[in-house]
This record gives structure tokens, C-alpha cells and sequence, in this order.
């Protein structure tokens, strides 16, 4: 099992909710992105729970709310949580929760189905207990059949049968069942399986469509998993599987919403695509017509029908390339008006399986030109507010500490992010830069990413803005960072001081520059010994907003945020 479970952990925090009676819980995780931490009300119960596996039933406090979180493999409490689910689960009920959708996908969100009817063990010793779950974001409703009869028909994606209703097939164990999959209704076979659990007689299983059915990468194209009830899961042997056929006269489209006001609805020829698309929301790459005029209408998340748009473009695709279109600007403005940018260049997997393929967009209103630097080499250069950077590829298993500089002045570091992107290789992501540089907006400049398959979350600032880089980042970039500082007041009105630990003696310069890389005020320290120094920094006649304090000596250099507040 590739995730931490441990049950005695797991007791002990469901033993801090004061609980007489109980109810029986397994967790199946089938969001295809990303790995995540599992925490119920507020402390972690999974820990980097993958896609594909699955927990045992567990005995889990019942009458009572439990708050269940998800957050990215990575987060390091609940406050980093995406996504909070409330469930009160009733007393002596077995219940079966499938993580299904895709995190921040406006189109196929991520969601957790939860069904009463769960069951541990099969009607009889020699039978097993057989489920279905249709957990594939991008294929219709099916009918599984075998032999030619329909064992769970008219199932839609995220349900467990036609009603929503787990209803368990008990068949003796000692066979192997030859498995169809069909859309509903229909007898034409997309996908065949054989099944054969005869080693689990007297329990159940569920058997869960996974994947996309459109993907071509092997770490999340389509396929039938099989979640015992103790946890154990495993592929389905495949017989036939039909892809689908290749779209004729048609583009792959994925539309970013990065405006950051307001939540909108997007219309297509006059018919809705997107209801209430939200700002920092994306879709996957969907299938759409060339060689036609699309006329694409954005209005207000109240609106009734295309004639409320508030603004309207027309585009034309080509057919087989595949598009990006990030909505950008604020609706009304004058100097930032809304727009759509679209670029023809875009990428649903990456160069090389091993690789994840990274691009940048320049969302943020008030900021100029900026480049993005890893360590100290530029990766993306001189990008302009509403302009594509070119696709990068690199290696996925890695932590990248991104930098993001004014285009005029790169040596000026105005922030460093953390990108880990481990569970996304063979597929591309695209960093948007979004929100406001000017202090106190209510929306403040943060990158976010923008997976492929639509799911988006923001990149992780590094506290410290330390310039020290994984060593797998670059081959070209080699930096030492023996300096030490830490600014107090933070945030600061009059004196500030620079507290600064040196390896060895030297002279100090400290700069302190604006958001567009103006120099505000230098000061230089002569002839400091090795050792601990405190520096202050008068600061009385800068304006509020941030800063970068930035530190020159033998030993390296260093950057540090600071607040000016008045």
C-alpha cells in the first residue's frame, strides 16, 4: 500500500470525539490527481494516500459531525487543506466513501460518494460480494454485463448504480467472470475485463471505473481496479479495450479563468458551457469544433442566457491543435479591460514520460514585465501582463523554488515559490500568474498552477525567501548561501533591523527596492567581524507596500520581504 495508514493512530484520534456508537467506513481513493493527506477534524488520518488505493473498513464515530479534509500530499497540517467535506455518519451502518473528480476542476470537481449500503462479508462462506462504482470523469453512463446480461446497468459516472444505490451481485467465488463494459443501452463492447477473486470468498469487493477514457498516458488512462474489503487493490486483467476514435475536424480547448472578478458563466454559439466558473478555476482539455467560428460569451454568474453577456469573442480553431484560452483583466476597467488570451502552443502531456512540461501566463493586472527565475537561471523571460511564456520540460521528481523578478532587474528576487510536481510526470501544467502586487487588495498576487486535466491549486511561498536550491533543479545552477538575516519589525513603520549572521568578516551593502525593481534606499557596513550583527535600517520616509531588503556580502547574497505599514 503506497500511503502511511496506522490504526492505532487512527483510534486514537477518533477516541478524542466522545462517541458511544460507531459506524464502519472504507475510503477508496479514485481522483486521478493528486496524492493527498486524509485528516478528519483537523488531524491527519492518511498520509499521501495515492490514487488507486484504498483504506479497510474502520470503525468510525457515528451521530456525531466529522469534518473530512483533503489536502496535497504535501501539506503539512489542515489549514492546507483544498477541500472539507462535513459528514454524520448513523450508528451500525457500513458505509463505502470513493474520492472521485479532479481538484479544483470546475467541469468534474473533486467529490467524495458515500453510500450507506457498504458490506464487509458475501451472502454465504463460498459466495463473493461484488459492487460497482463508475468513477471515470470523461466516459458516458455504462452497463457492466457479463454473458451477455446486464449485472449493473444505466450507471453514470460518480454514482454506484442507476439510482445512486450500491446493490452487491453475490456470485460463487471459485469462477472467473468474463466482464463487459457497454455504453447503456447499447451492446457494441468499448472494454472487456476477466475477474476472478476466488481467494476471496465470504467478502465483498468493489470494482471502480478509473481513469480517463480519452487519456493516453499510462498513469491515469482508463481502467477497471478492484478494492478489497481489507484495503488490498489491484487492475482487472484486460481482454479488450477500443480507445476512442481520434476526433475529425475538431481541437482540444482548456479554458482558465483568471479574472479576478467576477465568477462568470461561459457560453459557446449562444449555448452554456460553464455555469458559475470561478476565478482561479480551470477546465480540462476538452474536444471542440475547427474550422468554425466559435463565438464565445462571457456573462455574470446570475445570468439566464447568452443575451446577458457582458463581452463576446469570436475565435476560430485549426483543426488538430490544441489551445489555451485564460480569461485575464478586470470587467469594466479602463487601463486592464477584460480579455481572453489564446494561445495555439498548448500541451496535454509532456515531451517525455519522465518529464512533467511547464508553461507560464502573466495574469496579474498591476505588475510589469516579469521574468521567473530557478535559483538564478531565467526560465521564463521578459513575459508581459497577458502574454504566454514557451513550455519548459524538466524532470518530475523534484522540488523546483521558483523566482519571480522584475523582466528589468532579475538580480532582484520579489518572491520564491516551491513547485512539486512529482505526481504530474507525463503531463503538462501551466503557472498563472494571478491577483494584485498592491498591498491590501483583497485578491493578492499568488501563482497558481493549472494542471492539464483542469485541477488547480496555488504554489507554496517560501518563507524567508531563502535562495539555497534542490540540488535536482538545474545542473547549470550552483549557489552557496552562507549569509544569514532576519528583518524585525516585519511589518515595519520607522527602524527596521537587518539581523545578520556572517561565516566570516566582511563589508555589508544592504538595498531595499520597490516591487518594480527601484532602488528605495542603500546603506553600507564596513569592516563587520564574523559573527552576529544587528543593522538598523531607517525606513520612515518609504511608503506602505513591500519591499525587497536585499543583503551583499562575502558570504552571498540574500533577499527578505518586508511590509511597510503606516
Amino acid at each position: 500500500m503506497k500511503f502511511k495508514f496506522n490504526l492505532s493512530l487512527a483510534f486514537a484520534l477518533l477516541a478524542t470525539l466522545t462517541f458511544a456508537q460507531t459506524a464502519k467506513i472504507q475510503i477508496i481513493h479514485n481522483s486521478p490527481t493528486p496524492t493527498v493527506d486524509i485528516y478528519a477534524n483537523g488531524a491527519k488520518l492518511l498520509d499521501n494516500f495515492a490514487f488507486r488505493t484504498a483504506t479497510p473498513y474502520i470503525d468510525v464515530p457515528a451521530g456525531v459531525t466529522i469534518n473530512i479534509g483533503v489536502g496535497l500530499g504535501t501539506s503539512q497540517s489542515v489549514r492546507d487543506t483544498l477541500v472539507n467535506i462535513p459528514v454524520v455518519l448513523t450508528a451500525g451502518k457500513t458505509y463505502v466513501a470513493i474520492a472521485s473528480g479532479v481538484v479544483g476542476n470546475a467541469m468534474k470537481p473533486f467529490r467524495l460518494a458515500v453510500t450507506d449500503m457498504g458490506s464487509e462479508t458475501a451472502t454465504t462462506p463460498t459466495n463473493v460480494g461484488i459492487a460497482f462504482f463508475h468513477g471515470a470523469p470523461d466516459a458516458p453512463n455504462v452497463d457492466i454485463r457479463t454473458g451477455g446480461s446486464v449485472v449493473f446497468g444505466n450507471t453514470a459516472y460518480g454514482n454506484f448504480g442507476k439510482s445512486g444505490t450500491v446493490t452487491y451481485a453475490n456470485v460463487p467465488a471459485n469462477a472467473t467472470y468474463p466482464l463487459q463494459v457497454t455504453p447503456a443501452g447499447a451492446t457494441a463492447v468499448v472494454a472487456a475485463y476477466e475477474a476472478n477473486l476466488s481467494f476471496w470468498a465470504g467478502k465483498t469487493a468493489v470494482i471502480f471505473a478509473s481513469g480517463f477514457l480519452g487519456s493516453e498516458n499510462p498513469d491515469d488512462k482508463f481502467e477497471a481496479f478492484v478494492a478489497l474489503s481489507n484495503g488490498g487493490t489491484f487492475p482487472l486483467k484486460t481482454v479488450q479495450f477500443v480507445a476512442p476514435p481520434p476526433p475529425t475536424n475538431t481541437a482540444f480547448l482548456q479554458i482558465i479563468h483568471n479574472s479576478p472578478t467576477p465568477t462568470v458563466d461561459i457560453y459557446v454559439n449562444g449555448a452554456k458551457l460553464l455555469d458559475d466558473f470561478a476565478f482561479r478555476t480551470a477546465t480540462p482539455y476538452i474536444s471542440v469544433p475547427a474550422g468554425v467560428t466559435l463565438s464565445i460569451a462571457v456573462a455574470a454568474a446570475s445570468s439566464r442566457s447568452v443575451a446577458d453577456a457582458i463581452a463576446t469573442f469570436p475565435v476560430r480553431l485549426d483543426s488538430g491543435k490544441t489551445y489555451v484560452g485564460v480569461a485575464y483583466g478586470v470587467v469594466g476597467s479602463a487601463t486592464r479591460p477584460f480579455g481572453i488570451a489564446l494561445s495555439d502552443a498548448g500541451r496535454r502531456f509532456s515531451t517525455t514520460r519522465h518529464n512533467v512540461d511547464i508553461g507560464f501566463f502573466h495574469g496579474s493586472p498591476d505588475a510589469p514585465n516579469v521574468s521567473i527565475l530557478a535559483g538564478n537561471s531565467v526560465i521564463f523571460n521578459d513575459i508581459a501582463y497577458s502574454k504566454f511564456g514557451t513550455y519548459i520540460s524538466v524532470p518530475a521528481e523534484a522540488t523546483y523554488r521558483l523566482g519571480v523578478a522584475p523582466a528589468s532587474n532579475t538580480a532582484t528576487i520579489l518572491a520564491r515559490y516551491d513547485a512539486n510536481l512529482s505526481f504530474w510526470k507525463g503531463r503538462t501544467a501551466i503557472v498563472i500568474a494571478t491577483g494584485f502586487l498592491t498591498a491590501g487588495n483583497a485578491t493578492p498576487f499568488q501563482p497558481w498552477v493549472v494542471l492539464s486535466n483542469g485541477g488547480t491549486f496555488p504554489l507554496n511561498a517560501v518563507v524567508g525567501f531563502a535562495d539555497e536550491l534542490p540540488q535536482q533543479l538545474s545542473a547549470r545552477v550552483a549557489l552557496t548561501q552562507n549569509v544569514e538575516m532576519t528583518l524585525s519589525p516585519n511589518p515595519a513603520s520607522t527602524v527596521v533591523s537587518a539581523n545578520i549572521s556572517l561565516a566570516k568578516d566582511s563589508d555589508v551593502r544592504i538595498s531595499i527596492v520597490d516591487v518594480a525593481g527601484r532602488l528605495a534606499q542603500n546603506a553600507q557596513f564596513d569592516n563587520l567581524s564574523r559573527g552576529v550583527h544587528q543593522l538598523d535600517l531607517n525606513v520612515s520616509n518609504l511608503k506602505s507596500g513591500y519591499y525587497i531588503v536585499r543583503t551583499e556580502s562575502a558570504d552571498g547574497v540574500v533577499n527578505k520581504k518586508l511590509l511597510i505599514a503606516k
